[in-house]
């Protein structure tokens, strides 16, 4: 019987044997590009799968014998794809990227010449089903990107990351294109980037620090790599004390949010430091009118291992000294100097082991006299973190450990300040917050975008620290009394979340966050926050609508500031007050809505409502009357705002913009009185633009509009005109007056060039284009003033006089700034 099965398998292969071998056809090969339909631009990164038609199976027609269903490449740079070898035959060719609604073509091969097929795919929204978060960019900043890719594709793929990690359609996923076309002040300023967001707004040119949805700069937290930063700027405010170069994903979040996140009472910005962009060394440099910066790169050969280190410094305390030893005249020389360096060092320690440890030191220094400004100062402050972090398999889990410490502190000695012939004295100032933490986390080691879930612990122990002179509610007003702030504050969060699908099209975020300490003015032992967020894409179509409800509690407020003041309003440091027996700890409820359309040609539209109430809000006694040191340091108050955003951005393309509108208010309610939030900016309208017109070259421009901020009238003591006296005498109604509105366009020339070796560039920018004269700082009202012309005298109640004048520090005029880069 075996024999007879045997003899039967050999006789067709006998047979075989005996004829002639026919000749094998000739190999082909199909090749073409992937291009967006909406631009016609190359597309990076598209999946393209060849599939013999129906059940046929590829073969090498020459070599091994050996089979294969498809075969599949992915785009670079240009888009192009290629296959070779192929048997003549028919195939299916299909072509998918993420965002993008896939393509599929028949294509029929034959033996001559090489066929060429290109498709361009056409963007659609990101449907709520399971995505490969491999294909999604894991640093959406892109930083370490070239220029021309960063431009034609870091929007989409930040929106991409943006849509599949968070459900509420008012948070941004910033891009360092997006930093780049607001145009900020000398240098890439992220913090200077985001005031061209919906809802965002500052106090005026002169400050990086922002105001989100009529909400004081200390009521967004920002938070590196999980780390709280309290007010990280340099120069007084004037520029962010952020280094770019170290960021690998920048989002913004002004409503609701995860449960992960704690402190932030109308928003919170959260960072990571990026890693190590390749194997080898890399690196970046940019010198421009404010400071010199630069990165290094490095990365193990098999990529297990990176470090990127960051460093920049001001030096215009080098140039000044410099221009005096050439002219021999040191009045010119400044004794002021910011600097800062980030690091973030990662290494697999096998078997999925993980380690990553990183750091921000910020610091500004001042040593010496300023003439006409101050004298014998000398002063230090800024912001320092670190944190390690290690990550453990354990089944299909993740379990992440991280133990970190951030803090804010300032030293100032005694000095005195002499400012238009006044000389005021300034006593020794230490003020610092702190913060120790240590939490674990869990999570599943896949992401999944439709079930993900998560839960932590985190453990905190927040401390204050404050000796100096009373906060100053008003820019002139000196109180020389002493005080003195010593608290802590343990905090213990347990937190967790959930996704939840509903059908197909609609997806749930529902989130506890649970916050334990002992007593706190305003706050129960255990503070609830809870979270819950809604986004539905009916029948997947190109509307998308988000609904979003958190509750957060924050402990640590900035008051007012206290010590010497320097240029418009700007001041060294601020008075912080950690919450407890006597101070309130700040209750933030918010509730938004909105929905999101894109748009043919790359644009996505989006409208937002957002509604806020807050309790606890420490602010400066609202009281009219006159000024003295007895009236208490703070009082606490609510508050509540409410606004429409409206906003259009196109994602892709050769030229780039966005266009932002807000309408917008902010009151609160204190010693039984109701008047706007400081913050309080009614209609807020930002726009930019950046084109592309040569591979080498872009312009953009900048424009921002905005109604006038609120402040209180306070009057300045006058013997005689013009006013020589600086000290605040009585206080009028709570921010029942509003500056007037301003406006400003900054334009935008950047070159950049890739060699073989290096990638340089350079750019010029031109701030307040028409040269305006806006008036953005209350700085006091005088009595016995000249008679402008044309006359603008006010009522005042307040003083001894009937009438006065309103003053106002102007915004910065027209001014030109340049830089330079280099890369390799």
């Amino acid at each position: 019987m075996k024999a007879g099965i045997l003899a039967l398998l050999l006789v067709p292969a006998s047979l075989a044997a005996q004829q002639p071998a026919a000749a094998p056809a000739p190999p082909g090969s199909l090749a073409g590009s992937v291009l967006i339909a909406a631009t016609s631009e190359p597309l990076e990164g598209a999946v393209v799968i060849l599939e013999p038609a129906a059940d046929a199976a590829l073969v090498a027609p020459a070599g091994p014998a050996w089979v294969r269903r498809g075969m599949s490449v992915i785009t670079g740079g240009d888009g192009a794809y290629r296959f070779t070898d192929l048997p003549p035959g028919d195939y299916h060719l299909v072509v998918r990227h993420l965002g993008f609604r896939p393509a599929a073509v028949d294509v029929s091969l034959g033996a001559s010449a090489p066929l060429r097929v290109s498709v361009a795919l056409v963007m659609t929204p990101i449907r709520l089903e399971s995505m490969d978060v491999r294909s999604l960019a894991a640093e959406p900043y892109g930083r370490t990107r070239d220029i021309a890719r960063e431009s034609r594709e870091g929007k989409l793929d930040a929106d991409r990351y943006r849509q599949e990690r968070e459900l509420e359609s008012d948070a941004t996923v910033l891009t360092h294109q997006d930093v780049i076309e607001g145009v900020t002040l000398g240098e890439t300023d992220l913090l200077r980037g985001l005031q061209h967001l919906p809802g965002v707004s500052a106090r005026d040119d002169f400050t990086a620090g922002i105001w989100t949805r009529g909400a004081p700069w200390s009521q967004t937290r920002v938070v590196m790599d999980g780390l709280p930063m309290f007010n990280p700027v340099h120069a007084i405010g004037v520029f962010s004390g952020v280094d770019p170069d170290a960021i690998g994903a920048a989002v913004f979040l002004p409503g609701a949010r995860s449960a992960s996140l704690g402190e932030g009472g109308a928003g919170v910005l959260e960072l990571s430091t990026r890693r190590a962009a390749r194997p080898g060394f890399s690196g970046t440099g940019e010198l421009s009118v404010v400071s010199a910066r630069g990165s290094m790169d490095w990365g193990s050969a098999g990529g297990r291992t990176g470090l990127v280190v960051t460093a920049r410094r001001s030096y215009i305390d080098l140039a000044s000294r410099i221009a005096d030893a050439l002219t021999g005249d040191t009045a010119g020389y400044i004794p002021y100097a910011f600097e800062d360096g980030t690091f973030r060092f990662d290494t697999d320690l096998g078997r999925g082991v993980g380690l990553a440890a990183s750091g921000v030191l910020e610091d500004d220094a001042v040593r010496g006299t300023v003439p006409d400004l101050l004298l014998r100062t000398r002063g230090q402050w800024g912001n320092r973190a670190a944190r390690v972090t290690m990550t453990v398999p354990w089944g299909g889990l993740a379990l992440r450990s991280t133990i970190g410490a951030s803090g804010f502190d300032g030293r100032l000695d005694p000095f005195a300040s002499t400012v238009s012939g006044t000389a005021p004295v300034h006593g020794l100032t230490r003020n610092s917050v702190d913060v120790l933490l240590a939490g674990v986390e869990v999570a599943p080691a896949a992401f999944d975008p439709r079930r993900s879930w998560a839960g932590g612990l985190q453990v905190q122990l927040q401390r204050q620290h404050f000796l100096g002179q009373y906060p100053r509610p008003y820019p002139v007003q000196v109180l020389l009394d002493t005080l003195k702030l010593d608290a802590r504050l343990p905090v213990a969060a347990l937190w967790g979340e959930r996704r939840i699908p509903l059908g197909s099209d609609a997806v749930v975020e529902a989130g506890l966050r649970a916050e334990g300490h002992r007593a706190v003015l305003g706050a129960p032992a255990l503070g609830l926050a809870p979270r819950i967020l809604a986004r539905v894409r009916p029948r997947g179509g190109a509307v998308a609508f988000s609904v979003g409800l958190s509750r957060s509690w924050q402990y640590t407020q900035s008051l007012a500031p206290a010590g010497p003041g320097i240029g418009p309003d700007l001041y060294v440091t601020d008075v912080w007050l950690l919450a407890g027996d006597t101070l309130p700890a700040l209750r933030s409820d918010v509730a938004t809505a909105g929905a999101e359309l894109l748009l043919p040609g790359g644009w996505l539209a989006t409208a937002n409502v957002y509604a806020r109430h807050e309790t606890g809000v420490a602010v400066p006694d609202p009281d009219s009357g006159t000024v003295s040191a007895a009236r208490p340091v703070e009082v606490s108050a609510t508050g509540n705002a409410a606004g429409l955003e409206l906003s259009v951005r196109r994602l892709v393309g050769r030229v780039s913009a966005s266009l932002s509108f807000s309408l917008a208010r902010s009151l609160l309610h204190a010693n039984g009185l109701t008047f706007p939030s400081p913050a309080d900016r009614r209609r807020t309208l930002d726009a930019t633009v950046m084109a592309r017109v040569h591979d080498a070259l872009r312009l953009g421009a900048a424009l921002t509009a905005a109604s006038g901020a609120p402040f209180t009238r306070f009057i300045l003591g006058c013997d005689t005109a013009p006013c020589a006296d600086t000290i605040a005498l009585a206080v009028e109604a709570p921010n029942a007056q509003r500056a007037p509105g301003y406006a400003s366009l900054a334009v935008l020339l950047d070159w950049s060039r890739t060699t073989r070796h290096f990638d340089l560039g350079a750019y010029l920018q031109v701030r307040n284009v028409w040269n305006a004269s806006d008036a953005v700082t209350y700085t006091g009202t005088v009595e016995y003033c000249a008679m402008p012309d044309p006359p603008t005298l006010v009522p005042v109640t307040n003083g001894p006089h009937q009438y006065g004048c309103d003053q106002f520090h102007r915004g910065v005029g027209l001014l030109p700034l340049a830089g330079v880069r280099v890369g390799f």
